[in-house]
């Protein structure tokens, strides 16, 4: 009777550990069967927001949740709780849940899966204000090549009467999670690189259309050599310079410099040269020029946008140059006999102020002398060591050149030349523009 009794208990025992063994087979089969169909979606898709809400929304129906997001961490932030983009879904009416700080303060530090099932009570969270609609959160991180790049998170188990996760809903999270995460950054990473290089062609564009605003060559001025230059720092940027033929005896020369640089500051000097253009012909005085430029940038640009001007107004029946500044550095005469004046007269640089007037002056040139007209990026050029070019190399070369009998086009590749070659491989932090003209023989 024994042996039958134990026999019996045995057979009953075997069983429940047959049961308990096919309900882990299924269960692992049917795990297998979600991550296989998981592959299968995000497999052979570049884009993150898609990827993402296939994870989210297989997510949801294998662990029964009523939501389900993904926070991405932006790696690059000083902040490691900063979110680059969530992407969510839900299945319920109420109002999208997500992660607060603290629980993404946690998962930085723990790098682990997360499973809240009483958020009131939970000791690790005890100072976190919880959304009422919250029963439940299971969290698992998102992680490529060692690093947390974003967290996959569900709420609210609905099949449960109490609302919990269990540790295998955990450890399935964590295994889906595990093999998305790279796709999910691979997705993103390709999406940066498309973005930058959307960026670059537009750059590309940019400067494309810039140089072509920039004179192509320098106008042929009986009695005068005249010649400019402009290199940017970066792919477009703010100096600019120009020559305006206003009729048979006059012209205009111009060289301006934008403060700020890149993108915003091609866009201003764009804006500085229409205006200057459509002024130049009607006004005959360059201070009335100035002044008229200072005031459309003023009302078109915000308050800490600004531009240095300088124009002079070439007469060559009489051979005088009328000039005036805005704010720009100053110009260098130089005078046959080695001496050379700065010219200084004008007012604050356009856009500051409203209602600003702009003096002028008048001098004349005699053959041999010259007029240097140049941007801050000429003397601020710097090499590795931090030394910058500074005024007085510009001034001996400047000096130097007085002596030859080469036209202006000499001196501007004279100058520029050795500004880079000071600069060595460093950098140029600022655009190089530089602009001459020279009384010549006849």
């Amino acid at each position: 009777m024994r042996s039958f009794t134990s026999d019996s208990e045995l057979s009953v025992e075997k069983f429940k550990q047959l049961q308990e063994e096919n309900v882990r087979l299924r269960r692992a089969v049917d795990e297998l069967a979600i991550l296989n169909d998981l592959a299968l979606a995000i497999g052979g898709s570049l884009d993150s927001e898609k990827i993402m809400r296939s994870i989210i929304g297989k997510s949801i129906r294998a662990l029964g949740a009523e939501q389900g997001d993904i926070t991405l961490i932006d790696v690059n932030h000083a902040n490691p709780t900063q979110t680059l983009v969530r992407s969510m879904i839900s299945t319920s009416e109420h109002s999208p849940l997500h992660l607060n700080q603290n629980l993404l303060g946690w998962m930085q530090i723990n790098k682990k899966p997360l499973m809240i099932n009483e958020p009131g009570n939970d000791e690790r969270f005890k100072n976190v204000k919880w959304d009422s609609t919250i029963k439940s959160v299971l969290s698992a991180p998102l992680m490529a090549r060692s690093k947390l790049i974003g967290i996959l998170s569900i709420y609210n188990k609905r099949n449960d009467s109490d609302s919990v996760f269990s540790e295998s809903d955990q450890r399935l999270l964590a295994i889906i999670a595990a093999q998305s995460a790279q796709v999910v950054e691979n997705a993103r990473l390709y999406e940066e690189e498309e973005a930058y290089r959307f960026m670059r062609r537009e750059l590309e564009l940019a400067s494309s259309i810039q140089k072509k605003m920039l004179p192509e060559k320098p106008p042929v001025i009986q009695g005068y050599s005249v010649s400019g230059k402009n290199i940017t720092a970066q792919e477009v940027g703010g100096d600019y310079f120009d020559y305006i033929k206003l009729d048979e005896n006059r012209w205009a020369f111009c060289l301006g410099d934008i403060s700020g640089k890149g993108l915003p500051a091609s866009l201003l000097m764009t804006n500085l040269q229409a205006i200057l253009r459509g002024q130049a012909f009607h006004l005959i005085k360059p201070g009335e020029i100035l002044k008229h430029a200072n005031s459309q940038l003023y009302q078109s640009t915000s308050s800490e946008k600004f531009a240095t001007l300088f124009i002079a107004i070439l007469d060559t029946s009489s051979n005088e140059i009328s000039y005036s500044s805005a704010g720009h550095d100053y110009p260098f005469l130089m005078r046959k006999n080695g001496t050379f004046e700065r010219l200084q007269t004008g007012g604050l640089p356009l856009g500051m102020m409203e209602g600003m007037e702009y003096e002028e002056e008048r001098f004349t040139l005699d053959e041999g002398e010259f007029l240097f007209v140049f941007s801050d990026g000429v003397t601020d050029a710097t090499n590795n060591q931090e030394e910058m070019f500074g005024e007085e190399r510009l001034k001996q070369l400047l000096i130097d050149f007085l002596q030859s009998e080469d036209l202006s086009d000499s001196l501007i590749e004279t100058v520029v030349g050795s500004c880079l070659k000071h600069c060595g491989n460093a950098k140029l932090f600022d655009d190089l523009t530089a602009l001459a003209i020279k009384r010549v023989n006849n």
